[in-house]
């Protein structure tokens, strides 16, 4: 008889220090050992299942005692590089024999750094650990439930999901098994199996002077003809998240009327942050929209979201919004966006305050930015409406109509009635003329000396025939938060 889990890695990253290795060597324990996966049921019971018996429990860890075999699929290794400060990180100031010991000051000089390895795995494929061994119905079941309840196998960042299977894969060449003189040490239990020695923690190992945990022995794996490991490609990786949110906050809020700057530096420190990920350039420029790229609108939108829609109403939220989805290393880049301002080496851009970002949520829009979402046949202009078309002998009603029905065919959007908020003459209403409405590169002045030329903006209510799905972001600078409509009353 034999026993199979079948474990996955969602997130696409697998992060474990192996027993002997210290943490800035870069080294990730492959595969998960022995010793590691029965402590991960060990803590399951105690986190998540309480109400299991503790006999049930031994006898299921003595029925798993002996070693499995492994069937691994394809990884990549990689690290990132945290720095935190050690003891001479602050320093007393000298001067003074009445200085008190808390008047402290940096150095910026005392850090250390320290290596976050892991593995880079395809978060389609699974893990297959597998034990020659016999359970009963009852250990079965049990096992069966705590696979189901295991979080995360290694650190905290492994987020896992387990099975049992129920069918035997049978093991080929391609598996690692236990061998004398193999390549690679897992740490495995000895039997009789006890539960308290893999209970202790690492203090406690390292307290009592011991080099190995009580209650292990080494033993040596390999693949007697390994397959070659899958090349995990770019494409691979899932795409499940399409907008990201983060609360805006600082000293001095940054009103809605000047989003447009927020968007864009957004925008820049991003492209930075994608590359700086190893993101490849083709997929960088799909995400940024850079050059034009080709995407129907599906490369990604920056939307400062203002609190409410108020005149003068400060930005709130942040949402990066990329239709066609984006993977986990692109939300990672994405998540290091902290800190933005105007501060341009010695010149700082007006109405554009010291701000931070803090991430609230990850995931589909509709979860993440519900009230852009609807569905709703009425919708009203949160941020105003910038036309694409050049107006020729047209009322403004007409060049609007037109303007919007053009945009919403754009989108693969059925047409809709478009009524300005403010009507009359001038292409821009009053509302609308408070707003900046160019991005950081593209100066004032030239809209401030020629008028006649600068880029009009309108509020806009739009009424569909049957209810539509938004987000609705139309007309220039839709991707810099322009043209943001919201559900609205009839």
């Amino acid at each position: 008889m034999s026993v199979t889990l079948a474990i996955r890695f969602p997130l696409g990253r697998y992060h474990a220090n192996p027993w002997d290795r210290a943490v800035n060597e870069g080294a990730t324990e492959w595969p998960p050992s022995p010793w590691r996966i029965l402590r991960a049921l060990i803590a399951t019971w105690h986190t998540r299942w309480p109400d299991l018996s503790a006999a049930t429990l031994d006898g299921l860890l003595d029925a798993l005692a002996d070693p499995p075999c492994y069937r691994t699929p394809g990884t990549i290794p990689g690290h990132s590089r945290h720095y935190f400060p050690n003891l001479d990180h602050k320093r007393g100031l000298p001067d003074g024999k009445n200085q008190r010991p808390a008047q402290l000051k940096n150095d910026p000089s005392g850090t250390d750094m320290t290596l976050d390895p892991f593995l880079a795995v395809s978060p389609e494929e699974e893990l297959l650990v597998r034990w020659d061994a016999t359970l009963d119905d009852g250990q079965w079941q049990v096992l069966a439930k705590l696979a189901e309840l295991l979080p995360y196998l290694g650190r905290s960042e492994s987020v896992c999901e387990a099975r049992l299977l129920d069918e035997d894969p049978g093991p080929d060449e391609n598996w690692w098994r236990p061998e004398p003189g193999g390549q690679t040490r897992l740490l495995a239990v000895t039997q009789p199996v006890i539960r308290t020695a893999l209970e202790a923690s690492t203090t406690d190992v390292r307290r009592n002077r011991r080099t190995m945990p009580a209650g292990t022995r080494w033993v040596s794996y390999a693949a007697a003809s390994a397959a070659p490991a899958a090349v995990l490609r770019w494409e691979d990786g899932q795409r499940d998240v399409t907008a990201i949110r983060f609360a805006v906050m600082g000293p001095v809020p940054m009103r809605a009327t000047h989003g447009v700057l927020l968007a864009d530096r957004a925008h820049e420190v991003a492209g930075t942050a994608l590359s700086k990920a190893g993101i490849p350039d083709a997929r960088r420029r799909e995400i940024m929209g850079t050059r034009g790229a080709g995407t129907d609108h599906t490369h990604t939108h920056w939307i400062a979201l203002p609190g409410s829609a108020a005149r003068g109403a400060p930005v709130r939220n942040l949402v990066i919004w990329c239709p066609g989805g984006l993977r986990t290393e692109e939300v990672q880049a994405l998540l290091s966006l902290r800190k933005l301002s105007g501060q341009r080496g010695d010149y700082e851009i007006s109405g554009f305050p010291d701000l931070q970002l803090r991430f609230q949520a990850a995931g589909a829009i509709g979860q993440v930015a519900p009230e852009l979402c609807g569905p709703s046949r009425h919708w009203r202009s949160r941020t105003p409406y910038l036309p694409v078309r050049h107006r020729k002998r047209e009322t403004p009603d007409e060049y609007i109509a037109a303007d919007v029905t053009a945009e919403l065919r754009y989108r693969d959007k059925p047409s809709a009635r478009a009524r300005r908020l403010e009507t009359g003459p001038a292409m821009t209403d009053r509302w609308a003329s408070e707003f900046r409405r160019r991005r950081t590169r593209e100066p004032l002045a030239w809209e401030n000396r020629r008028p006649a030329q600068s880029r009009p903006g309108t509020g806009l209510r739009l009424e569909f025939a049957e209810p539509v799905e938004g987000p609705l972001l139309l007309g220039q600078l839709s991707h810099f938060g322009f043209g943001i409509f919201v559900p609205d009353l009839p």
